[in-house]
């Protein structure tokens, strides 16, 4: 078969070698065999729910989570990027595919909003995502772990004093959440506390010990759940509570209401006058 070059003339068969020891002297070939290796890779998609979990220190968890509720932008980052982190190092893919600021906007009770505590918000994500669609006794366990999580959380004294050894400020005043929303845990300590700065350094080193505590106690709960080990703790309401969910619900074990008309185990007299009496 004759080669023939642009214009139709006849090649040489001398001349082609030359040509392509030319070719191979400029490096042309290797740099398009370079420029074929440095094409990205086509993307793997996520594998789906439940994601692998492994045995976490809780307590290296929770430091991540003091510490990054002051260098990731918040409760919302603190918790999530904390066990996430930690995933994408003692796992990998596919947790490595993960975006590290997912919930940056959930400081602040989302946006500044003072609704739901972004530490529980940010882990929450992570509770769903290594347990979803496990049912044991009839109940979903991600819905179980964070219905519980969050119960813990408004009956918990903030802050603790595990991070105390990483804070300027030791044995803060401890409040009592009553709530998982944000306006309530943080305006209740604040009002105790004497703080009138919520931007200033008492407030910061309150939120990041509450953000490393929720760490600590998600990171313990997931690495008991994934031994066999985890309990739900029972909803314990108080008589208030008792009082009211014998009408609107939600019903307990041993108790049904009347008519179920209202979501959830938050504390009623937060928002809703006593009853009892």
């Amino acid at each position: 078969m004759e080669i023939r070059d642009s214009d139709g003339g006849a090649v040489s068969r001398r001349t082609l070698i030359a040509g392509s020891a030319a070719l191979l002297a400029s490096g042309g070939v290797g740099s398009g065999i370079a420029a074929l290796a440095a094409a990205p890779a086509t993307p793997v998609s996520a594998p789906p729910l439940p994601w692998k979990w492994v045995k976490l220190d809780p307590l290296e968890a929770g430091r991540r989570g003091y510490r990054f509720y002051k260098e990731k932008g918040g409760c919302g980052s603190a918790s999530y990027l904390s066990l996430l982190s930690l995933l994408k190092e003692q796992v990998g893919h596919p947790w490595t595919t993960m975006p590290d600021m997912l919930m940056v906007h959930a400081a602040a009770g989302f946006g500044g909003h003072g609704t739901l505590c972004g530490a529980l918000a940010g882990a929450s994500v992570i509770i769903n995502m290594v347990t979803y669609g496990e049912k044991r006794d009839e109940y979903l366990q991600n819905n179980a772990i964070v219905d519980r999580l969050f119960w813990w959380y408004a009956e918990q004294d903030f802050p603790t004093e595990r991070f105390d050894d990483l804070s300027p400020l030791p044995k803060q005043i401890k409040v009592k959440a009553m709530s998982p929303l944000c306006h309530t845990s943080v305006s209740k300590w604040s009002l105790a506390a004497g703080v009138t700065d919520l931007h200033g350094q008492a407030k910061i080193e309150r939120c990041a010990k509450v953000a490393g505590e929720v760490v600590y106690i998600v990171t313990t709960a997931l690495n008991e759940f994934f031994d066999g080990k985890w309990v739900a703790p029972v909803w314990n309401p108080s008589p208030e509570i008792q009082h009211c969910i014998k009408c609107h619900g939600p019903g307990t074990p041993t108790q049904k209401a009347r008519k179920w008309n209202q979501q959830g185990h938050m504390e009623c007299l937060m928002c809703h006058a006593d009853h009892t009496g």
